[in-house]
């Protein structure tokens, strides 16, 4: 199953380097949303990979998360 989780930053070049992080762990581009506007990243990952994406989004500086229901 896969579950989605957004998290939101201060600022567009930590969801710059939470994206670039991402690639660089091999989750694909479509997996992944960036909202530059409100700085926000939506990425929807197999449940087994959510330890290590949480991981990296906590390594940015996020101000929130939300991880609702898995899809």
């Amino acid at each position: 199953m896969y579950k989605t989780i957004t998290a939101t930053y201060t600022d567009k070049v930590a969801v710059e380097n939470v994206a670039d992080e991402l690639v660089n762990k091999d989750v694909p581009r479509e997996n992944f949303f960036i909202d530059e506007d409100i700085s926000q990243i939506k990425v929807m990952m197999p449940e087994n990979t959510e330890a290590e994406i949480i991981d990296i989004l906590n390594r940015h500086g996020l101000t929130e998360v939300k991880s609702p229901k898995a899809e």
